[in-house]
């Protein structure tokens, strides 16, 4: 009996032992090939079939966070309490499709698309090259704002997520005044579990005005599963890029997903538990404009695979208008969660006359 007993504590040792250095080796491969975005980068616009001089000054926009084409309405997910961590891949396949059939139809009218997690090249998505499929579908310009680069992630420790490799993309059919810009937020988790989230940040594009003036066009993604504290040094950050823009006479436009709620609205179950952050009422000047669609959520939670009038619902994606833009119309594109856990929203604005 001792003999057995001895020989499993010493297999509970190993065993305690090798999972030991599986994660010292796990973090070290980390942190030796951690991506280290500088503080502005430039990036690259891949050419679509269409680029054209703006000689408008109303403009249709389309926001929508894809999930990655892996969060479709039958799928959970592990972070926020689910099991899945990624679905079968006809399912995956099915949310693309999905995806690609919707962005194709705003072509018809869209001058901006705004869109948020998508990938590249991630064993979640199964290596599919999303955005060259989105890209190619739709024909517009593209630029793709990196913020999730990471070789291996290592949770769950039983069904690993591996590499993941996406970020946030913008369209659009328009010749750019400069080089897009991605902007780090100056925001990150603690060691080691920064090594394996997001980097998360924005993209600020400038088009030339024919009034001499130039529309700023963002597309963000905040952080999530922070509490709160990570959100509120990005939006502190993120504040003095939109108001000195609109200083300088120019027209800024936010788009994205914000991870929090937009100023005035309460979601319908107030008392979950899910997590919730309001940006305050105060963040910028009364004359900036949230857009939002009061009547449509853009976002479920993940937690079980969604059902109708029962999963919990919310708006995290919405816009955020300088004064010299006037609000049209702001309207939620309901599809019943099918291919994201987000829903698209759409917005059309018009500029006001410059005033010297």
């Amino acid at each position: 009996m001792k003999k057995t007993i001895m020989v499993i504590i010493k297999l509970i040792l190993l065993g305690a032992i090798l999972f030991g250095l599986y994660v010292a080796a796990t973090i070290a491969y980390a942190y030796f090939t951690d991506y280290q975005p500088e503080p502005e980068e430039e990036i690259e616009v891949i050419k679509g079939s269409v680029n054209r001089a703006i000689d408008k000054d109303e403009f249709v926009f389309y926001d929508w966070n894809i999930g990655y084409c892996g969060l479709g309405a039958e799928s959970d997910f592990f972070y926020d309490g689910g099991k899945m961590v990624r679905p079968k891949k006809d399912l995956t396949q099915k949310n693309l499709d999905g995806v690609l059939q919707t962005v194709k139809s705003w072509t018809s009218d869209a001058d901006f698309i705004l869109l948020q997690e998508v990938d590249v090249k991630s064993k979640r998505s199964y290596k599919i090259n999303e955005l060259d499929a989105i890209q190619k579908t739709t024909g517009y310009n593209a630029v793709l704002g990196v913020n999730y680069d990471v070789k291996y992630v290592p949770l769950p420790f039983t069904n690993p997520m591996g590499k993941v490799l996406g970020g946030i993309v913008s369209l659009f059919p328009y010749q750019t005044a400069s080089e897009p810009i991605r902007v780090q937020f100056p925001s990150n988790f603690s060691f080691p579990k920064g090594l394996f989230f997001l980097d998360r940040c924005f993209v600020k594009h400038r088009f030339n005005l024919k009034n001499g003036k130039q529309l700023i066009v963002i597309n963000t993604h905040n952080s999530a599963y922070d509490g709160g504290k990570l959100k509120i040094q990005e939006m502190e950050y993120f504040k003095k890029y939109i108001v000195d823009e609109y200083n300088l006479g120019n027209y800024v436009i936010v788009g994205g997903d914000w991870n929090q709620i937009p100023p005035g609205y309460t979601p319908k179950d107030a008392n979950s538990n899910y997590e919730e952050m309001p940006i305050p009422e105060g963040y910028v000047d009364s004359n900036w404009t949230w857009a939002f669609d009061i009547n449509h959520a853009t976002n479920r939670k993940v937690d079980k695979p969604y059902v109708k009038d029962k999963s919990y619902t919310t708006i995290i994606d919405f816009y955020l208008l300088s004064p010299n833009i006037e609000l049209i119309a702001v309207e939620g594109l309901p599809n019943d969660f099918a291919f994201s856990d987000h829903q698209p929203v759409k917005m059309k604005c018009k500029l006001k006359p410059y005033e010297n």
